[in-house]
């Protein structure tokens, strides 16, 4: 819990907002803000803690992403959330939309989806079938609408339960034969020298995976977090097919609960994003995480 600190030097009085953190085992440490001479108001503490938290993330999140990084993604979520207050409703609404649209067609397209940027918003906006879509791919498109108004109604915590719901709808209708069901047989990932784990080993991975976001959720960045629990998804491939889109998906649910701006994965740079799992896979997690700060970004600044 953050408290104030009014500390004497000299014959001045300075304010402090500060915070003592664990940082390993038995081994803590106290993180400061200055806040100035005069007594701060609670309107100038409530400002003050977003400094105060970009502290305690530069500490817990040093082996993932330096910190000047982690500065600008907070700068976005600021922008962000800044923008959807100046904005009325009916405009939030058709950036959701083309926000759904975006990632649908980027994140089924990775897989090898055929339908054009085009034909996904004649799907998900328009509610049209567009000339020559196979009906596989058009029902992947519905299914990117779908998921998306589940995860954004859904109140519940992350849990295996929640993970099985999301990908049933992503494969629905698709020719799985085992949508949103664990798998309990062996897979292979195609064109990837990472091996899966074996079946029986699916259901402790998963709840491994889980038991890592809650232990760590306050301490790490959300954005990292977000990426960790990617790339331990697609690690552990837990389902007969779309476990790339559940993953992405989750990276999404994630921002949203720490109300971060949604992202996806621009299917321009599959390659660099295949690229930057291969690194997770070499427990090369800065790197991992730096390039995917990096096509992030990319990305936002085109934007």
């Amino acid at each position: 819990m953050a408290y104030v600190d009014k500390i004497k030097s000299g014959k001045k009085t300075f304010y402090y907002l500060g915070k003592t953190i664990r940082v390993s085992g038995n081994k803590w440490k106290k993180i400061r803000i200055k806040l100035g001479e005069k007594e701060p108001t609670r309107e100038e503490i409530g400002r003050k803690l977003k400094e105060l938290k970009l502290e305690e993330y530069k500490i817990y999140n040093k082996d993932y992403l330096d910190a000047d990084k982690l500065e600008i993604i907070d700068d976005f979520k600021e922008v962000y959330n800044n923008h959807r207050k100046k904005i009325p409703k009916t405009i939030i609404e058709k950036e959701e939309t083309d926000f759904i649209i975006r990632f649908t067609y980027n994140s089924n397209a990775i897989e090898g989806n055929r339908l054009t940027l085009r034909d996904n918003y004649l799907i998900i906006k328009e509610k049209q079938i567009p000339s020559g879509a196979q009906p596989k791919d058009y029902n992947e498109a519905i299914n990117g609408r779908e998921v998306f108004e589940f995860i954004k109604k859904y109140k519940g915590k992350l849990s295996i339960e929640f993970i099985e719901k999301i990908n049933k709808i992503l494969t629905k209708n698709t020719g799985v034969i085992y949508p949103g069901r664990v798998r309990f047989f062996p897979v292979r990932i195609e064109g990837a020298d990472h091996t899966p784990p074996n079946p029986e080993e699916v259901h402790s991975l998963l709840k491994k995976m889980i038991q890592f976001y809650y232990k760590n959720k306050r301490k790490i960045h959300p954005f990292i977090m977000a990426c960790l629990i990617h790339a331990q998804f697609v690690e552990i491939h837990p389902f007969e097919d779309g476990n790339g889109r559940t993953g992405r998906t989750l990276i999404n649910w994630i921002l949203m609960q720490a109300g971060y701006p949604k992202i996806f994965v621009p299917v321009k740079l599959k390659q660099k994003y295949y690229e930057s799992i291969d690194l997770h896979n070499k427990q090369d997690i800065k790197g991992f995480i730096t390039d995917n700060f990096k096509y992030q970004l990319i990305l936002l600044i085109i934007k």
